[in-house]
């Protein structure tokens, strides 16, 4: 999922530049993983399931981690997500109408 995200200089989440390069190549992409981590104070030091956003700018809080979900859903048009956080991803497709 790192290398599929990064942060704008508006610090909001947005694809890779990685991703937007294997997607117009025609690659399909499965991430992983969409963990559970305390994230009420922000994604710095997480790990590098969040090195997208080392400094905690863009994730401050678990709900943002929908963000993530929402551009790799939408704009990097992933296939499917391996996920530790499985309620999460469902009700983020089941609420987007994703199958």
């Amino acid at each position: 999922m790192q290398s599929l995200l990064a942060l704008n200089p508006a610090k909001q989440i947005v694809p890779s530049q990685y991703a937007l390069d294997i997607r117009s190549v025609g690659l399909d992409i499965i991430t992983w993983t969409f963990e559970r981590v305390d994230l009420r104070k922000g994604a710095a030091g997480k790990g590098s399931y969040y090195a997208f956003d080392p400094t905690g700018a863009a994730v401050k809080t678990d709900s943002d981690m929908y963000k993530a979900l929402d551009v790799l859903a939408k704009d990097v048009k992933i296939l499917g997500i391996f996920s530790d956080w499985p309620a999460t991803v469902t009700y983020y497709a089941n609420c987007m109408g994703l199958k």
